[in-house]
């Protein structure tokens, strides 16, 4: 995208004729009559024209060597970006085979009087598979978890009751859901055939009527999962609407399941769900199994991602006149960022043969026969490459030129992105053309990371970051700022010799990086979804049902292949004599037990709300990526004090006061290895605090 020449000066012929006038009582007091009448004054106007155009001329000079400059170092213009959305659609009844939802499919919002729709295209097609139940089994999460050779998990059989599904619906046939007598980690497992990822299912459930008496239908004491592969990998449902009002009446439940994928359980293999029971059960649970009669599977929906862009196809750009550097222009913009295996130019001959011609950056590669093209996404300007004069007389093509009487199309292009797509949650309700046996569409969540196209001031802004650390990496900020840019890197920092504090300690294992002369030494946190972060819960003993906002710790796990791509970025930029030595950060495991107190009179929800609140403000703060003051991340070696987390859990809502709270660090997998924090936890440079399994009490 170029960059567009400005006008700095905004002085124009009035402010200058009136800068003029001011100054007449000052260089000749004599001088009364200022009317436009007056001869002096229409000299003065003459003058200031001239002026006028003297300084528009000249301060034009100056931004345009700028604008100039900056484009030859490649200084150029971020396009408008696109948000991105889940949209779900629902079918008007289910189906019994499966039915297949096409890529580029458009959903807007509604238009009204003063604002146009805003129109969303999948980016992927979704087929919505009918379910076929093969397995029902009741069983308990704590049991023995064995992994086999591939790497999946399975539950130990021992204990396990498997349901037979042919007695389902028979009169006078049910069973209890879990055990006899509940308690938390038991469990009903439902093996799938086929794989149901992103599905909307309805689960009809026969139940026996008041069968889960005691319990609060709006704060069930289970959790629906999926399965998503890796041990403890079950990761949390969305419950859309549950008619069963928690196994108490008989009715419909839709779930709007995750990503899945196939595992082993009860030597069985498959795609799984399961209805657990958490701690929640211990204190306002079932006092019994509630007992199932009838259960039925169908597919109701599947969600997929949509993107703020309007798809056009085959759109014909003109005919080719056989001359190099031809230009065309698109009818839509700005343009999205065009795909290079589907948004090709295809160029049709008068023969009937066709040529396909690719996007690209410029055309500072291309030789004369490579079939390219470039497009300006703001000005949707489509150009071949040009044709250069060489000092011996010869001729030097830049790219191949399209044939002459050969007609150009463009085989697929997107339009669209901004801000204004940054749309509510249930805004995109329209299908802007009707799709066979879907009902209706939605966004159960809002889009995010639509952007509008860069401005001239946020170019300048970024030019001396630019020119700082373009080539070459010489400065700690260079090395940290150069890593960050490497996909799959989250953070980055670089440790130096000085950093360390001279008779400094710190508790357990934590030392402080010996770094040697002629050395770099970057910590690296590689980057994680939010799919990352393991299930709600508070069960730690459960090693299928990790917990709300704890990152799993093979997740921050430095990848050898993330390794060789930050190694092979920076080998390109670092000084001769120096060595890279890439690790990943040191992780401080922390688990804060607190004891709060919940204001008087408050329910057994309200404390249990005020518990959750309190947990999820422990996971977000103590966190790599989300937590620290700023909420950018928590910062490499800062101190943790005790005195910070009585501050955040006393502003938790619904919160009176913080008695008593505990740090103690810890080690995933290594139970014995504990020690209590007293005062504040000091960190070496290269460390970061993560947390590991928090545990708070609401007195009241």
């Amino acid at each position: 995208m170029p960059l567009p020449t400005v006008n700095l000066d905004d002085r124009r012929f009035d402010d200058i004729l009136e800068e003029a006038r001011r100054l007449i009582p000052q260089y000749c007091p004599e001088w009364t009559d200022h009317n436009a009448s007056d001869p002096g004054i229409a000299i003065i106007e003459i003058f200031a024209w001239m002026t006028d155009l003297l300084l528009y001329r000249v301060n034009q000079v100056p931004d345009k060597l700028l604008i100039a400059f900056l484009e030859m170092i490649g200084v150029q213009l971020a396009p408008p970006r696109a948000a991105v959305a889940p949209v779900t659609l629902y079918l008007s009844a289910p189906q019994d085979t499966p039915l297949v939802i096409a890529a580029g499919t458009e959903v807007a919002t509604l238009r009204t009087e003063v604002n146009e729709a805003t129109v969303f295209s999948t980016e992927r097609a979704g087929v919505i598979r009918p379910p076929t139940l093969t397995g029902l089994f009741t069983a308990n999460t704590l049991a023995q978890v064995r992994l086999d050779a591939e790497g999946t998990a399975g539950a130990d059989t021992a204990g396990a009751v498997r349901h037979d599904l042919a007695q389902l619906g028979l009169p006078g046939h049910r069973f209890p859901i879990f055990q006899p007598e509940p308690r938390p980690g038991d469990a009903l497992f439902l093996q799938l055939a086929d794989d149901h990822s992103e599905h909307v299912l309805a689960l009809s459930l026969g139940v026996e009527l008041a069968g889960g008496a005691g319990v609060n239908p709006n704060h069930p004491p289970y959790v629906w999962e999926a399965w998503q592969g890796g041990v403890g990998r079950w990761v949390p449902c969305e419950v859309e609407y549950d008619g069963t009002h928690a196994f108490n009446v008989s009715g419909e439940l839709i779930l709007r399941l995750p990503a899945m994928r196939e595992g082993a359980f009860f030597d069985r293999r498959g795609y799984w769900l399961r209805c657990r029971l958490t701690n929640e059960q211990m204190h306002a649970g079932y006092k019994v199994s509630p007992d199932l009669e009838t259960l039925q599977v169908d597919a109701r929906g599947i969600t997929v991602p949509a993107r703020h862009a309007t798809v056009v196809m085959n759109e014909l750009l003109g005919q080719s006149t056989g001359v190099p550097g031809q230009r065309f222009r698109l009818l839509h913009g700005p343009v999205l960022n065009l795909d290079p295996d589907r948004d090709v130019v295809e160029i049709t001959t008068a023969e009937g043969d066709t040529l396909v011609f690719t996007p690209v950056i410029d055309f500072s590669e291309s030789g004369p026969d490579d079939r390219h093209f470039t497009l300006d996404t703001t000005s949707g300007e489509v150009a071949f490459g040009p044709s250069i004069l060489q000092p011996d007389g010869s001729v030097y093509r830049f790219g191949a030129t399209p044939p002459p009487e050969a007609s150009v199309r463009l085989r697929r292009y997107q339009y669209g992105g901004g801000a204004s797509g940054n749309v509510p949650a249930r805004t995109l309700t329209v299908l802007k053309s009707s799709v066979p046996y879907v009902a209706r569409v939605t966004n159960h969540a809002p889009a995010a990371g639509g952007r509008n196209g860069q401005q001239l001031e946020d170019a300048l802004h970024r030019v001396p970051s630019l020119l700082r650390t373009r080539t070459r990496a010489v400065t700690a900020d260079d090395y940290e700022f150069l890593a960050a840019q490497v996909p799959g890197v989250a953070r980055a920092r670089c440790v130096t010799p000085n950093m360390a504090v001279p008779g400094q300690t710190y508790p357990g294992s934590l030392r402080a990086l010996n770094v040697p002369a002629g050395q770099v030494t970057l910590a690296l946190l590689p980057s994680v979804s939010f799919d990352d972060l393991i299930g709600p819960d508070s069960d730690v003993t459960d090693p299928l049902s990790p917990l709300t906002g704890r990152i799993a710790p093979e997740r921050l796990t430095l990848s050898a292949e993330l390794r060789a791509a930050a190694q092979e970025e920076l080998d390109l930029r670092r000084p001769v004599g120096t060595t890279l030595d890439l690790r990943a950060p040191q992780y401080v495991w922390v688990s804060v037990t607190a004891t709060i107190r919940s204001y008087p009179g408050a329910s057994r929800p309200a404390r249990e709300d005020v518990r959750r609140r309190a947990m999820q403000a422990l996971y977000s703060y103590l966190n790599p990526f989300t937590g620290g003051p700023d909420g950018r991340g928590w910062p490499f070696g800062r101190t943790l004090t005790l005195s910070e987390l009585y501050g955040l859990l006393r502003g938790v809502s619904g919160v009176e006061v913080a008695e008593d709270v505990q740090v103690v660090l810890t080690e995933p997998g290594q139970p014995q290895q504990r020690e209590t924090v007293t005062g504040s936890l000091p960190l070496p440079p290269q460390a970061l605090i993560v947390s590991d399994v928090h545990h708070v009490r609401v007195d009241h």
